[in-house]
């Protein structure tokens, strides 16, 4: 037997040996038996290379072909012998991270569950027929920030830190009489270079750091304060304030608002608390009573942001919702359509007005850009509007915020002096 360098046989019978050393024989006695003069030297010789080479090829052909052969024969011996079923893909709930730190925790928990077949929490391994896996959406960003969004970041933060929490009104008037209701407190951020940012901007950063609840609360303070001097004034007038998801989510954020309402029972109704759809259609347990106390204290609610026009007039009545927002471009479009239904609602736009207003709920018509929305809106018989065709947000006046009863003039809209340029409302 004859091997290579890689101990791979190479000849492997009699005639692989014979045919490997033929080449030899041949060459040695041609020079005893095959006379000079007979001519046909270089023929032999053209023979004998020939025969050489491809008795080369054949032991490379040989050996490759054992390589092979040996490849398979590890693979196959490496593969069990009985498939084992793949264990079912069940995605995890989402994972509340109330701080990265509880992220982390969490992600931990999953990866060990997974790497020992461990049930999360059980501190124990166990055999588990499925795997867990976090939240995608709570899984930090691999994507590195630029060096504007730090920047950003860190203004968005250092303003927060310090306060500069502006409130800004924007009327809600009546139709087709276009007199003034209530208002909606909007909140922008004034940065340390003086810019002016709106919620879309900088919601997302506090959110993330974690500060959602307490900015609530600062402005819902602010809000109290405009609301106080409007009872002072004279005026009916009431102020909303919107209650981002974040806050509503967050365990006994809601229970504190009813103790923040008990410290001011003077204005009890004079505060509309404005909730998201979504977050409307996500109540547990627990915010439901949270909810009910706020409702028997005579604090009202408005549903906010809604995104389809599906939903059952007696429940949000039950819920405490005295008012609700529907953008106008969705009733329009819904009111164009032959059924005069948008995206299969149950009840025809037409009748949204009426069937509202009999459970106690007036409808406002949200994001009114233009003013050839409002026709279309009084002949649906919309009660309620809001958008810029009527009238831009506007500052109110640091010392009414700040609750300082310094005298001034009775105005029943408290602005700051001149008009602050707006990219949107709310």
């Amino acid at each position: 037997m004859v091997t290579n360098t890689k101990n791979i046989s190479v000849l492997r019978d009699r005639k692989t040996t014979l045919l490997a050393f033929v080449p030899a024989i041949l060459a040695a006695g041609a020079s005893a038996y095959v006379p000079k003069e007979a001519g046909i030297i270089l023929p032999v010789f053209g023979f004998l290379i020939i025969s050489v080479f491809f008795g080369l090829v054949f032991l490379w052909w040989q050996s490759e072909t054992e390589r092979q052969a040996r490849a398979m024969h590890q693979l196959a011996a490496l593969e069990p012998k009985e498939p084992v079923p793949a264990a079912p893909l069940v995605l995890r709930p989402p994972v509340r991270a109330d701080s990265p730190v509880t992220l982390l925790r969490e992600l931990a928990l999953s990866a060990g569950a997974q790497m020992y077949n461990a049930d999360p929490g059980s501190g124990r391994p166990e055999q588990v027929q499925a795997a867990y896996f976090p939240e995608p959406s709570l899984l930090p960003s691999m994507r590195r920030p630029s060096t504007e969004e730090i920047s950003r970041v860190r203004l968005v933060n250092q303003a927060f830190e310090t306060d500069r929490i502006e409130l800004h009104l924007q009327p809600v008037v009546s139709l087709p009489q276009h007199k003034i209701r209530f208002y909606e407190a909007l909140a922008r951020l004034r940065l340390a270079d003086g810019t002016l940012m709106g919620p879309a901007e900088f919601l997302p950063i506090i959110e993330a750091s974690g500060h959602a609840s307490d900015f609530d609360r600062r402005v819902l303070v602010r809000t109290m304060a405009v609301a106080r001097h409007l009872v002072a004034r004279g005026s009916e007038a009431i102020v909303g304030v919107n209650l981002t998801a974040h806050s509503i989510a967050e365990p006994g954020f809601l229970w504190s608002l009813a103790r923040l309402f008990d410290a001011s029972p003077d204005l009890l109704g004079k505060i509309v608390l404005e909730m998201s759809q979504q977050s409307w259609r996500c109540l547990d347990a627990d915010h439901r009573a949270a909810l009910a106390t706020l409702r028997e204290r005579g604090v009202p609610f408005s549903l906010d942001r809604a995104t389809d026009l599906r939903f059952d007039p007696a429940r949000l009545a039950d819920l405490g919702i005295r008012f609700m927002k529907l953008p106008a471009s969705l009733m329009i479009e819904a009111a164009e359509q032959a059924d005069g239904r948008y995206a299969g609602p149950e009840l025809d736009v037409r009748d949204f007005a009426p069937a509202l207003r009999r459970q106690g709920i007036l409808l406002i018509a949200d994001r009114v850009e233009d003013d050839r929305m409002v026709p279309m809106l009084c002949d649906l018989g919309v009660p309620l509007a809001q958008g810029f065709a009527f009238a831009a947000p506007r500052a109110v006046k640091p010392e009414i915020a700040a609750e300082q009863q310094a005298a001034q003039p009775f105005t029943p809209f408290p602005v700051a002096d001149g008009p602050t340029l707006l990219r949107r409302a709310g």
